[in-house]
């Protein structure tokens, strides 16, 4: 068997098990939306940063800094300051509304909070929240289909929907309890990755002596002077604006035992995001200097292959499925 196989089915077993063993747990609709409101600190932090950033962190940001250099450190920046903002400022009040108004989703909270008896509140953000997730799931399985299709030449459409195939099978079983579970694997494994890659390839670098990084690629700016860099980099910094607004992780706000686990849950939150924003970013950088940014026709497939390139098969296949 493959070895790179090998190690991605030791992950679907994983998952698989989570959806078994949530099966059980869900008793009541509360039970299946957000997990009765049972989850501590270590479940939610993780929880949140493993679906807020999955494959846009694994091979999207990489692909970014390969492709753009030293310009895109303003969107890792960016990045985690929404998420800091989120956590210190959205975080309680959201959860203290949510049980004040007894609300399991955002759409419920809208409704009870504006006493909303039509329930065209609820109906319209629904429809807005479907909309605009349906084209942000799609990336997601995009992404899914492309890893696959890198690592073991699986047409793209298809790993598409072996990845839907597995998330709908593990979410049905256990709902929300069994998303953040399941979250809290891919929490460690996109970690590891962020971290092992990056240092793997400096040694890799340092033996080779390969240094493909031009002095375009070396600017904060891409090159760019006066008004231009100046947009340029707040165009990174404002990727943080979404981390204040996504439904899918103001649910585990929502979700989380009471506001003091929030507390808690900022450090490890934190203590996740900056050494794993900024681990993807250098694993661009440490990519575009060992490769060249000639050497991929699509840049995102920068983190599968130095994964199978750099690391043993087994381990390599762990790594690649926390996309």
């Amino acid at each position: 068997m493959n070895p790179i196989l090998i190690g991605l089915f030791l992950y679907l077993v994983v998952v698989l098990v989570i959806g078994l063993k949530s099966a059980g747990k869900n008793r009541t609709q509360s039970d299946f939306l957000i997990a009765d409101r049972k989850l501590g600190a270590w479940a939610i932090a993780l929880s949140e940063r493993a679906s807020g950033e999955s494959a846009w962190l694994l091979i999207g940001l990489p692909g970014a800094a390969l492709a753009v250099g030293f310009l895109e450190i303003w969107a890792a920046v960016g990045c985690v300051l929404g998420i800091i903002f989120s956590w210190l400022f959205i975080a309680v009040p959201l959860r203290e509304l949510a049980g004040k108004y007894n609300s399991m989703t955002l759409p419920d909270l809208f409704a009870n909070y504006f006493n909303d008896e039509t329930k065209s509140l609820r109906i319209i953000s629904s429809l807005i929240i479907t909309f605009f997730f349906t084209f942000y799931v799609a990336a997601q399985f995009n992404a899914a289909g492309k890893v696959l299709n890198v690592t073991f030449g699986i047409p793209q459409f298809t790993g598409m929907l072996i990845g839907a195939g597995i998330i709908l099978l593990y979410t049905m079983l256990g709902g929300f309890r069994a998303v953040v579970w399941t979250d809290m694997v891919q929490a460690i494994i996109m970690f590891s990755t962020l971290v092992i890659l990056p240092i793997v390839g400096l040694f890799e670098l340092r033996h080779s002596g390969n240094n493909q990084l031009g002095s375009e690629l070396m600017s904060l700016t891409a090159g760019k002077t006066g008004i231009w860099a100046f947009l340029a980099i707040l165009g990174g910094l404002s990727w943080g604006f979404g981390y204040t607004g996504q439904p899918h992780l103001l649910a585990r706000f929502i979700a989380i035992k009471n506001s003091a686990e929030i507390k808690r849950g900022r450090i490890i939150a934190f203590s996740w995001a900056i050494p794993a924003f900024f681990g993807a970013f250098f694993m661009g950088i440490v990519g575009v200097t060992l490769y060249g940014a000639g050497k991929f026709t699509d840049p995102e497939s920068l983190m599968p292959f130095m994964a199978t390139s750099l690391l043993p098969g087994w381990i390599a296949g762990i790594l690649i499925s926390g996309a």
